[in-house]
């Protein structure tokens, strides 16, 4: 099995002005909706050099300031690369905050690096076909992620990773640069060590028929 992630926390969110109390100041940037949908990184000198923080919570470990764009704390950074070592870029940001927001030693902006075609486009949820360029046709993934279906991540699959496009002669079936997937050892481990911080929704997973 495996799981859609997403931080419970994300401020961009209009309504939630402030969720869970802690406000960032700057909360977005720009010009990386198109290196999203390439699947290429966010480069550096395109992230926040510093972020300041305030608000009375505790600050969470795990949260985005932007529509896909996710930043973890160095505890949360610990976990992931106990599972998904080298397919993770952390790109290191300033967090100014006040010490009753119990801060991490360190926060970054991370970049999945690890990539993966398991989803079963036949057995999901899915919408389609339009018509586009070059008389393609594309399909993509209807909400929710349980009524999507993948196979058994082989041995030497990454534990987190983004779902790329598959094509199939004149079909196109729309992966995704945001949407972040885990093996469900990852997600559990997460969640049993930040509860409350992340949201997984489960993706079915189906059976081998070998």
């Amino acid at each position: 099995m495996a799981y859609l992630l997403e931080p419970i926390n994300r401020p961009y969110d209009p309504m939630l002005p402030t969720p869970l109390g802690f406000v960032a100041n700057p909360r977005i940037f720009m010009g990386t909706k198109e290196l999203k949908r390439q699947f290429k990184p966010v480069p550096r000198d395109l992230v926040h050099k510093a972020v300041d923080v305030d608000g009375g919570s505790r600050m969470p470990d795990f949260f985005s300031l932007a529509a896909g764009h996710y930043y973890v704390s160095s505890r949360f950074r610990a976990v992931v690369e106990k599972h998904a070592k080298d397919v993770v870029e952390y790109i290191e940001v300033q967090f100014n905050m006040p010490a009753n927001k119990h801060p991490a030693d360190a926060y970054y902006f991370i970049n999945v690096l690890g990539r993966g075609q398991l989803i079963d486009w036949e057995s999901s949820n899915k919408r389609g076909p339009t018509k586009g360029i070059e008389n393609k046709r594309f399909y993509d993934l209807l909400w929710p992620p349980d009524q999507w279906a993948m196979k058994t991540p082989p041995l030497e699959h990454p534990a987190i990773w983004h779902e790329v496009h598959r094509a199939i002669d004149d079909f196109v079936y729309i992966g995704s640069g945001t949407n972040v997937l885990v093996t469900n050892e990852l997600g559990d481990a997460l969640n049993a060590t930040f509860p409350g911080q992340v949201q997984l929704y489960s993706i079915r997973e189906l059976q081998s028929t070998t």
